[in-house]
């Protein structure tokens, strides 16, 4: 499963294998804006541009999501604490970083599962 990339439309930020236990939840700017909003404030939250969420059962993983979008910069930081959960962050800058067991989702990625 392909996961598009908010900054550059038409193209794949990377692709998941698909497994059927596995639920994948995207929180981001791509599709409708800044449409996250700090819960303190109000404002949209801007500081990442999408963060991708893979584990179990999708009721949690899109909660996840949407939490570690909104976390912002840490949101990376806070999904490694969870257990059975990894993610990709997109930054507005172009910058991509992975919790350390994402790469096992990612197709063609060296320990994929």
């Amino acid at each position: 499963m392909g996961i598009t990339h908010p900054l550059r439309p038409g193209t794949m930020a990377t692709a998941i294998t698909v497994h059927h236990d596995l639920a994948i939840a995207t929180s981001g700017t791509g599709e409708r804006g800044c449409h996250v909003l700090h819960p303190d404030t109000g404002v949209p939250v801007t500081d990442l541009a999408s963060v991708t969420v893979v584990g179990a059962g999708l009721t949690m993983t899109d909660a996840f999501a949407t939490a570690a979008f909104a976390r912002g910069y840490d949101a990376l930081d806070w999904l490694e604490s969870m257990t059975g959960y990894e993610a990709l962050a997109l930054f507005p800058d172009g910058r991509e970083e992975r919790t350390s067991g994402f790469h096992r989702f990612e197709k063609d990625s060296p320990g994929a599962a």
